[in-house]
């Protein structure tokens, strides 16, 4: 991990050494007034942590500088987490989710009892950041918490992150009670909970479990109650419960910065593990065409007018995959389905600045967490009451932390930020025009930027956005089924290709993460422990079952050094020197449809090349046409002309001939009589040699 970071986890180890799973707790944090004597009530704001699904408490958060500030009950909340709270069903008899009812269930408190703490039950907010953000989005889609609170706010995070639901929890959870010794007949899983139940906490927790990474093994499901369908599914829906609360949503400008390690952080990385990181993210996450996904993304996130890629800028550039893959991306998607809802309003914002004392690098801005800083008003008392927040700020960042609050303070009363911002920017030098918030739409894209300078901008990111929002859904579906193999990386099954835990064979994506991607049901309907890595039924590889391998019909199962028959005779190991034969197999199939697919692109271009070549003499016929048409009409002209020139000059010349030799015809005087038709013949000999 990076230094600020270990920092960072460090403290917090310090502040988290007293955890119990007795974790139902609610901190309160409310103004203290002399003259109130609970006439007045103050709007309700239910913060919700984040960081992981396995880890973190409410506590670590002090609210009270948040409430003094902004005048509102702050509230701070614990649920229970990783196996305790989202254990899956595997008999039927209980439900996964636990973490979310708890939730639920503080929100249910609040409104019976906040009166108490001078808190108004009518006016409550929600705010969460990270996994937090995403169990606050699963609350906006739960009927279960209809009615429970207003308005909610997202911080880097939402319910179509990667992350957000764990998609294979019943492969993890058999896995998990077969290493506890609770499944060792897969017929009782009916009396997998009773066993567990008969465990100590220290055992449950003590279980390592490998779970691939940037994905999640025990949180969210879709459970038909809590969750009753898919996220994307039910915020495209029109009037759905979603659209009933007004949204402010944000992120932050480096949001994936806390994967990489200190190592990574002083030199950079080199081509060579930017590749392995990214091949496993995409592994991970995605099911169809890697190859191609993987190259597209190399393409859209290098700079090509750097002749040499330093590793500081791959780094750089590895963090921008990672932060629009995992929460950027998914967080805007989730803001435009809100948009579209028409009936409450939406508000997005970016925090891109970076405190000035701080242990990461100015360059990035931002760093995932660092804006609960400013959040919770850590500069106004230079961090004394945070132990994990840096000790000092300057006065433009006490000035910035008033802002921000302000700005969250009003959406949480009135549900509108531009409420009272009157004196907000005394010390801080923008223009008046700039004061208002906009809403967040489809067509302008307008939100506030909290940078050096605080602005108002628009579409954001959105050459790198539209590569997940556009060309991403078109690369990543399923194709023809007779050729899987064009699905596959290359040296997909090549264990030291790759940086991190991946997850093996048709193990079904991320259930949100597909349809975040696409409308359409990108993951596969039927699932098999036989990996069908050719498209043949010739080939199968089946993994060969370790003794802690467990068979599930419904998922797949992880590359953990477990070998791949072939045929059942050639065997192929993670080791790269012993996969030629699987590799050639490999590579002659691929020739083989690609030479079809020349095939069929070949007498595709002989059509259109026939076409084409016919369009062209038709458009040369044409063109010959005209221009003969054309040399006709003006050549037609010219003699046109040429012969009424020669109309208007012939009675001159007959007249010249009669009084050239002083004679007439009619004269009888005139002792030279020629005869007439004499006359005639020396008028036309005339006439042609003028000619």
């Amino acid at each position: 991990m990076t230094k600020g970071r270990l920092k960072i986890l460090t403290k917090w180890q310090e502040m988290l050494k007293n955890q119990s799973e007795d974790c139902l707790y609610l901190n309160i944090y409310t103004p203290f007034s002399t003259n109130n004597k609970g006439l007045i009530r103050f709007p309700v704001l239910v913060f919700i942590h984040g960081e992981s699904y396995d880890w973190n408490a409410g506590s670590v958060y002090d609210g009270s500088i948040l409430a003094s500030h902004s005048n509102i009950v702050v509230v701070t909340i614990n649920f229970r987490l990783g196996i305790l709270g989202f254990f899956p069903s595997l008999g039927g008899t209980a439900r996964g989710n636990f973490g979310l009812m708890d939730q639920v269930a503080a929100l249910h408190w609040i409104q019976e009892n906040i009166r108490e703490f001078n808190g108004d039950e009518r006016n409550v907010t929600i705010i969460g950041y990270g996994h937090g953000a995403a169990c606050i989005n699963f609350l906006m889609l739960s009927p279960m918490a209809r009615g429970l609170f207003h308005r909610a706010i997202m911080i880097s995070g939402s319910a179509l992150s990667p992350w957000a639901i764990a998609s294979d929890s019943i492969f993890h959870a058999k896995n998990f009670a077969k290493v506890l010794g609770c499944l060792e007949n897969p017929k009782m899983e009916k009396d997998v909970l009773e066993c567990l139940r008969h465990k100590t906490v220290q055992e449950i927790l003590s279980i390592d479990l490998k779970i691939p990474t940037h994905l999640t093994a025990f949180g969210p499901i879709i459970d038909g109650i809590v969750i009753p369908n898919d996220p994307q599914v039910l915020m495209s829906k029109p009037n759905s419960i979603f659209g009933s609360y007004e949204l402010l949503f944000g992120v932050v400008k480096t949001e994936s910065y806390n994967l990489f390690s200190m190592y990574d952080e002083r030199h950079g990385i080199d081509l060579s593990r930017r590749d392995r990181l990214l091949r496993t993210l995409i592994r991970n996450l995605f099911n169809y065409h890697l190859q191609e996904i993987f190259l597209t993304i190399v393409n859209e996130y290098t700079d090509w007018t750097r002749p040499f890629l330093h590793p500081i800028s791959l780094f750089d550039s590895l963090i921008d995959i990672f932060s629009d893959a995992l929460i950027v991306a998914p967080t805007i998607r989730t803001g435009l389905l809100h948009s579209k809802q028409q009936s409450h309003r939406t508000y997005f914002f970016t925090f891109s600045h970076q405190t000035d004392n701080s242990d990461y690098p100015i360059r990035l801005g931002c760093i995932h967490g660092q804006d609960m800083a400013y959040l919770l008003g850590a500069p106004l008392v230079n961090g004394i009451q945070f132990s994990w927040f840096p000790k000092n700020y300057s006065r433009f960042e006490m000035t910035l932390a008033k802002i921000y609050m302000n700005y969250l303070a009003n959406f949480i009363k009135t549900g509108d930020p531009n409420k009272n911002v009157t004196n907000m920017y005394d010390h801080y030098n923008v223009s008046r025009q700039r004061e208002s918030w906009p809403l967040y739409e489809e067509i302008q894209q307008k939100y506030i930027s909290f940078d050096n300078k605080i602005s108002i901008q628009d579409h954001y990111l959105a050459h790198r956005l539209s590569y997940w929002f556009n060309l991403l859904p078109q690369l990543h579906k399923p194709g023809d089924a007779d050729l899987k193999v064009h699905h596959l990386l290359e040296s997909h099954n090549n264990i030291q290709t790759y940086d991190g835990i991946i997850r093996y064979g048709t193990l079904s994506a991320p259930v949100s993460f597909n349809t975040y991607f696409s409308s359409e049901n990108l993951y596969p309907q039927n699932h098999s422990s036989t990996f069908q890595l050719f498209g043949t039924n010739n080939h199968p590889i089946t993994p060969l079952l370790s003794e802690n391998s467990i068979p599930d019909s419904q998922q797949g199962f992880m590359l953990n050094n477990r070998k791949i028959i072939l045929n059942d005779s050639d065997s192929i190991n993670n080791n790269p020197s012993q996969e030629g034969s699987a590799l050639d197999l490999v590579h002659n199939i691929a020739a083989t449809n690609a030479s079809f697919s020349m095939i069929v692109q070949s007498n595709n271009l002989y059509t259109w090349l026939s076409l084409i070549i016919a369009i062209g003499c038709s458009l040369l016929i044409l063109n010959v046409l005209v221009f003969a048409g054309f040399y006709y009409h003006k050549d037609r002209n010219r003699l046109e002309t040429k012969l009424n020139r020669h109309k208007q000059e012939q009675p001159s010349r007959n007249k010249k001939l009669n009084t050239s030799k002083g004679f007439s015809i009619n004269n009888p005087n005139n002792n030279n009589n020629i005869p007439l038709y004499r006359i005639n013949s020396i008028t036309d000999d005339y006439n042609k040699q003028a000619t």
